[in-house]
This record gives C-alpha cells, structure tokens and sequence, in this order.
C-alpha cells in the first residue's frame, strides 16, 4: 500500500511538472507528447491495469486518439478560417461560425466515443474511474496552475 502510495505520488508530481512547463513551452506538439506520456502512465497506475489489459486499452485509446487529432485539426482549420475572414473584414460570418461550431461538436463527439470504446475493454470499476479521470484532467490541470501562480505572489 505504501508504495502504492509512493508511486501514486512521483506519478502525480512529474505531471504537475510536465503541466507547469507547458505554461512556458515554445514547441505546443513536444510539450503535448509529453503530457500524452504522463496520462498515459497515470492512466495505467490509476486503473490498476495489468501488462495485457493496458496493451489492449491503448490500443484502442490510440487508434480513437487519430480521430480526436483530426477533428482538433478540422477546428483549428475552422477557426483559422475564421480569423482571416475576421482580420479581411469581408465573407460570410455566419456560414464560417457554423463551421467552427461543426468542427468544435465533432471534436467533442470524438472524445466521448473514445471513452464509449473503452467501456468493453475495462471492467465496471475501472471504466467509471477512467470516465472521472478524463473529466477532471482539464480541471485538475487548472487548479494545479492557480495553486503556482497563488503561491509565486
């Protein structure tokens, strides 16, 4: 239990450091991998998977994860699109908002059928703990940066 305890914790400060240094990276897609790697590793302490259960979990967590990609690339098109439209002053807002609100609901929808797809993989217990750790990620991560900045002041 005690090193259950200990791992639980160098897992969880390597990704508070991760997450700090994405605050000041230049390079976003290294800093992403990274952090890639570190859910991953918090992913597989968190749910207790053995060696074969965690092979088949990130293989169709990966293969889920290309389509979370191409949706985030089909937005940051959309809203690139957008921002010229905006900076040009001229074209149809109303068309290039729908697209943003397109691409940003099929984004969305590629991450909730990711956690769908992991549902058969993981048992009951795991599944509902992998379902709380995907949701508070970002609110986790955001907590953890106000907690730097209260304590810098």
């Amino acid at each position: 239990m005690k090193n259950h305890c200990k791992i639980t914790s160098i897992v969880l400060v390597l990704f508070l450091c991760v997450s700090m240094q994405v605050l000041n990276a230049q390079d976003d897609f290294t800093m992403r991998d990274k952090m890639k790697s570190f859910k991953k590793i918090m992913l597989m302490e968190k749910l207790n998977m053995n060696e074969e259960l965690s092979i088949k979990f990130f293989a169709g967590y990966q293969q889920q994860e290309e389509f979370i990609k191409k949706a985030y690339n089909d937005l940051d098109l959309a809203l690139k699109n957008l921002d010229d439209l905006q900076q040009s002053g001229k074209g149809d807002y109303e068309k290039a908002i729908q697209q943003v609100f397109d691409k940003d609901f099929a984004m969305r929808k590629a991450v909730i059928d990711r956690m769908k797809a992991m549902k058969g993989i993981l048992s009951d217990k795991q599944y509902a703990q992998y379902i709380l750790i995907e949701h508070r990620l970002l609110d986790n991560l955001q907590k953890m940066v106000k907690q730097r900045k209260n304590r810098m002041k």
